[in-house]
């Protein structure tokens, strides 16, 4: 028993904090309101990247998705509105309930963010996106993947 209690815990130990769980259900009408806001217009596959940040950060962070987005000046679709407002207005999105009730039902499983020429795991999620059309962000490393309008990166 003390073995396999000591092979548990060096497999958490290597393995790192990642969030295992999806969002809860009090968290996926904002999580879900982000996502829309700031690539409703992307498809779908531009709203999986964007949560695949989400989800990294949150891994990175050990923190909750819920404390992710609210940070400030993090999702440009909070800086100047109420998380209940946003809620509203993304709500008539023809892709919400999707978001909210299937994309965020699991953690992301795809790996769209992750630079051509980088190893597919899950650990090499970017964690930052831009619209690359605004120009490119002093923290920039000039080395993302581009999906739709953004580009997504590994903030060093």
């Amino acid at each position: 028993m003390k073995t396999l209690i000591a092979l548990i815990i060096l497999v958490v130990n290597v393995s790192g904090w990642e969030p295992r769980n999806a969002p809860t259900w009090d968290q996926r009408e904002l999580i879900a309101a982000v996502i829309i806001a700031e690539a409703g217009g992307e498809g779908k596959l531009g709203m999986e990247a964007v949560y695949e940040v989400i989800w990294q950060r949150a891994a990175l962070a050990h923190d909750t998705y819920t404390n992710i987005v609210t940070k400030r000046k993090q999702f440009s679709c909070l800086n100047n509105i109420k998380p209940a407002k946003l809620v509203r207005r993304s709500q008539k999105h023809k892709h919400y309930d999707w978001v909210r009730l299937d994309l965020l039902s699991f953690p992301p499983t795809t790996v769209h963010t992750i630079p051509k020429g980088q190893e597919q795991i899950i650990r090499n999620r970017s964690d930052h996106y831009f619209a690359h059309k605004q120009g490119k962000p002093s923290w920039s490393n000039g080395s993302g993947k581009i999906i739709g309008n953004h580009t997504f990166e590994r903030h060093k």
